[in-house]
């Protein structure tokens, strides 16, 4: 029994989700085997924070104790799960953390489901907030998301992602920005961020000052000052430019004033532009003036 507040930290290498789990006969130094391995937290008023089970457990002498197939679920005052935690394997220590090895599912109390690497990630079970100060990645269905760190709120079930953070897309797509924030409340999936943006795609390099994305619709928003600088050298500066990725290619959009300048072509639109990044075939609107030296 745990009296108190209890936190269970999370570690993991992200080669050790590549280790198949170990079998039975290649522990010969334990001093200690439990099949089924259940072990329950409690706070000071006897309510339970949280359940801690494995397939089996192995105690050594010298090294923290082995958890296979452990999984940990944590409980809000009214005896709710909030979050299960799961992987192949993980240790379990002296002072009563958990350090899960390799590839870690949470799945929270709403239905939403994350897939993390992380080289340190703990639960506070009195807030049952997930946070992580080391480099963690999060696995999305359509992207690969690289962060510096990481806080959930369970009472929002939100996830902020922070430091640097990357977005490797399946497409080839690369978004890099700051503190990004992943909210899938009431079945949205949308990634917001108020910092510097640089979008990377089809040879173009797009700087904006934030980032709205709707994961679901395959739409991306880069707000405030845009400036885009294509791989022939032209250069268009524009603000809250849309990327539709809906089609399986690239389509920029923007309602706002356009200047394209390429060599001795200085254009501006005063109501916007469409732009096929693939093709590159970029149509301007409303009010065009160019001029050519």
């Amino acid at each position: 029994m745990f009296i108190g507040i209890v936190w269970l930290v999370v570690s993991a290498l992200f080669t050790a989700d590549e280790q198949a789990v170990a079998e039975p006969s290649e522990m010969i130094n334990y001093i200690e085997k439990i099949n089924q391995f259940v072990l329950q937290g409690f706070n000071e008023k006897q309510q339970l924070v949280h359940f801690v089970e494995a397939d089996k457990y192995y105690n050594f002498k010298d090294e923290p104790a082995l958890l296979l197939n452990p999984k940990v679920i944590t409980y809000d005052v009214k005896g709710e799960e909030v979050y299960t935690l799961s992987s192949k394997r993980a240790h379990y220590l002296d002072d009563g953390r958990v350090q899960f090895n390799g590839k870690v599912n949470i799945n929270s109390k709403s239905g939403v489901v994350y897939q993390i690497n992380a080289k340190e990630l703990s639960v506070n079970t009195k807030t049952n907030d997930l946070m992580s100060d080391k480099q963690i990645v999060y696995l999305d269905k359509t992207a690969k998301v690289i962060a510096q760190g990481m806080r959930t709120k369970a009472a929002e079930d939100k996830m902020y992602l922070t430091g640097k953070t990357t977005i490797n897309q399946d497409r080839g797509q690369t978004i890099v920005t700051r503190d990004l924030l992943i909210d899938q409340t009431q079945s949205k999936k949308r990634y917001y961020s108020k910092h510097k943006t640089s979008y990377l795609a089809s040879g173009n390099k797009i700087d904006a000052q934030g980032l709205d994305m709707d994961m679901n619709k395959d739409i991306a928003i880069l707000l405030g000052k845009v400036k885009i600088l294509q791989k022939s050298g032209a250069k268009i500066e524009t603000k809250r430019l849309v990327i539709d990725q809906s089609q399986g290619r690239d389509i920029y959009r923007t309602k706002e004033k356009v200047h394209y300048q390429f060599n001795m072509s200085d254009i501006r639109a005063k109501k916007g532009m469409r732009y096929d990044a693939q093709d590159q075939k970029i149509r301007l609107t409303g009010g065009v003036v160019g001029r050519y030296e």
